[in-house]
């Protein structure tokens, strides 16, 4: 069945759903695209989409089942209560705003029972999937602490709730940051093409959750987009541990296991079934399958597709809520905690916010 949506916003981010909508056209279709910019209209209706200056025109084209909003931070806040007040259904770009007030805002003022998710595609990404099938089936007992030295902020912090399977309602959060030099790699302009050493910040943060849980925090400003650093998940629980692909556990108190979450690419050696990720492998079973096997699509592409999947599911009443304003909320209120804490130097306390009710 095909996932049919408005686009809302036409800068960097919204040209992922469009790549989406055009390499799975019998899956997901934007009905129109909401940009006032007549640059950004005349540009994407080369593309092939349809381009309109307000809301109210989009709703006349097509059949929409919910919008996809991708708009800088600074105006998130207005352009989804908007949105969620004329009835529509929304998937939002992270954050959904760029302040603690501005979130507080929107949970005061959100009309009551609508239909909100949080388009946040890492922990849907293959990798990520695959680890939370592995803690699922209880391979390594209950996971305790989990660190992530992946990705930055909010994602990274909703990656550690994920694994530890915890809401972060009662956390305190420790944090220090220093400065550290490097070569930088691609970004949203491309690879960087002649040597240039850059300064970057590198934050490291401890976090005690409820439970005794604990998630560590470890980043580097340009990790994710760079050649010379790595990326590294470790969950840690009482009967093993996973660590990026490998997994340490007990067969039984006495028999210690070594095994690996192992990738399955088409299109390698003999293989004539097409290129990209076929899934995972986890002891000889799949423990994470790709949904769109028949596009070539990155990790990254492959988790926003999952995004527009699950929303429409949501949306449709068949499907349980993928990654709420609650949820996002708080992980971006205690990514604000990282900087309290850097600038006072001392453990931060969360206290009740108006969404707290909602974890």
């Amino acid at each position: 069945m095909q996932t049919k949506f408005i686009l809302i916003g036409g800068g960097w981010r919204a040209e992922f759903f469009m790549r989406l909508a055009q390499k799975l056209p019998a899956l997901f279709q934007i009905t129109a695209i909401v940009t006032i910019n007549p640059a950004t209209q005349a540009y994407y209706s080369e593309w092939g989409f349809t381009c309109v200056p307000t809301l109210a025109e989009a709703l006349e084209i097509g059949e929409p089942q919910f919008a996809v909003v991708c708009v800088p931070h600074t105006v998130a806040t207005d352009v989804n209560l908007a949105t969620l007040q004329a009835g529509i259904p929304v998937l939002t770009e992270t954050p959904v705003g760029a302040t603690l007030a501005d979130l507080q805002r929107f949970a005061t003022e959100m009309p009551a029972d609508v239909k909100l998710q949080v388009a946040e595609q890492y922990f849907l990404r293959p990798d990520m999937l695959a680890q939370q099938a592995v803690i699922d089936q209880g391979i390594i007992g209950t996971p305790q602490t989990a660190r992530v030295s992946y990705t930055n902020n909010y994602h990274a912090i909703a990656l550690m709730r994920k694994f530890l399977q915890i809401t972060a309602k009662d956390t305190i959060v420790t944090a220090q940051r220093f400065q550290v030099t490097g070569q930088p790699g691609f970004g949203r302009g491309g690879i960087v093409e002649q040597e240039t050493f850059q300064t970057y910040n590198q934050t490291l943060a401890t976090f005690a959750f409820e439970d005794g849980k604990v998630g560590l925090y470890d980043f580097e400003d340009d990790q994710h987009r760079s050649f010379i650093r790595s990326q590294d998940i470790q969950i840690k629980g009482d009967r093993g541990e996973i660590r990026n692909h490998e997994v340490r556990y007990l067969k039984d108190f006495a028999t210690p296991l070594l095994s690996n979450i192992t990738r399955v690419n088409r299109g390698e050696g003999v293989n004539m079934e097409g290129v990209g990720l076929k899934g995972l492998t986890f002891n000889g079973d799949w423990v994470m399958g790709n949904p769109y096997p028949n596009a070539m699509l990155s990790d990254d592409e492959l988790a926003l597709g999952q995004c527009l999947t699950n929303m429409a599911a949501y949306v449709a009443g068949t499907g349980p809520s993928m990654y709420s304003f609650a949820e996002a909320a708080q992980d971006f209120y205690l990514t604000l905690l990282i900087e309290d804490a850097i600038k006072t130097g001392a453990p931060v306390q969360t206290t009740d916010q108006p969404w707290s009710e909602w974890l």
